[in-house]
């Protein structure tokens, strides 16, 4: 695997739980330049949106996931530095390269970037980190059974171009197989 990506690109990834997409740091802190106070120099972000309670928690319960499927709560945003696709995911995760067009690839990063919510101060406001660099912020939106991390993904995949069904694709192998059935391919690690 490269260590460096070609731009545009959009990597998509699911871990069997999450799905997540990666895309390119400096692009997307042009778009929300308050990022650039909490990552520095990467190629490359990863980005996740999930349930206030259970995404990113150290301790992800059966009694938190149940909470945030069936009790409607806030959102956060997940975004973790990439470097190396090689050695920055466990061997489980499965890898995919979306190459786009320039006009596809702006509308997706706009996409994501009206789901970071900024405070009174016009910044960003941090709710937790993991051992892993992966920081957690405050998100808009509201996370339920109804509209998912899975969910999210998909509308983000829908605006990269790919003809995806968000609002039925709920689980992390079926945002899988759409990105599969758009014509892309598992990466080799």
């Amino acid at each position: 695997m490269i260590a460096t990506m070609p731009d545009p690109l959009l990597y998509f990834t699911n871990n069997g739980l999450h799905t997540h997409l990666i895309l390119p740091s400096q692009r997307l802190k042009t778009l929300v330049p308050q990022l650039s106070k909490y990552f520095l120099d990467e190629p490359w972000l990863q980005l996740g949106w999930g349930d206030f309670g259970y995404y990113g928690s150290a301790k992800q319960t059966k009694l938190l996931g149940f909470r945030a499927l069936f009790m409607p709560t806030k959102a956060i945003i997940g975004v973790r530095s990439i470097r190396d696709l090689t050695n920055d995911f466990p061997q489980r995760t499965r890898i995919y390269a979306i190459p786009l067009p320039k006009a596809a690839m702006d509308a997706t990063l706009l996409f994501i970037s009206r789901y970071f919510q900024f405070d009174e101060s016009d910044d960003l406001t941090v709710v937790r980190k993991k051992a892993n660099g992966e920081l957690f912020f405050s998100a808009n939106g509201t996370y339920s059974i109804l509209n998912t991390c899975n969910n999210w993904t998909a509308y983000a995949l829908r605006e990269a171009g790919l003809k995806i069904s968000p609002k039925w694709t709920i689980g992390p192998d079926q945002v899988e197989r759409n990105v599969r059935k758009n014509g892309y391919l598992r990466t080799q690690k």
